[in-house]
């Protein structure tokens, strides 16, 4: 039970700085068209949710850490240890990616550079 409670109070302490300084991106005024929409749907789920998986691979490429630091040389434990830490990497380098394509491929074709979100 104390693990369960640790756990999330660290996970607490990590999300809610992201929460609170995110408060000033909704838009100040409501949504009344359909581009208002896009707007709000790119700042809240493209936004936030780049921002909260950035953090979630950064806590599992230190969760690789810990694990890499109790291994005690016991070839199991790196070895999960090191599964995690690529999946992380992984994780980040496919984050980047979606991020970054539409710009590129929009800036290729000689699109708007605001592709997208």
């Amino acid at each position: 039970m104390k693990k369960i409670i640790s756990g999330v109070s660290g996970i607490v302490a990590i999300i809610l700085p992201v929460f609170a300084s995110a408060q000033g991106t909704l838009p100040s005024s409501p949504i009344m068209d359909v581009s208002g929409f896009q707007q709000f749907l790119c700042t809240v789920v493209v936004g936030w949710m780049f921002t909260f998986l950035v953090v979630l691979s950064i806590v599992f490429i230190l969760i690789a850490a810990f694990k890499y630091l109790t291994a005690s040389g016991d070839p199991e434990k790196v070895k999960s240890a090191s599964h995690t830490l690529i999946y992380a990497v992984i994780a980040v380098a496919v984050g980047l990616l979606a991020r970054g394509v539409p710009l590129i491929v929009g800036s290729f074709i000689g699109g708007n550079a605001n592709v997208g979100c």
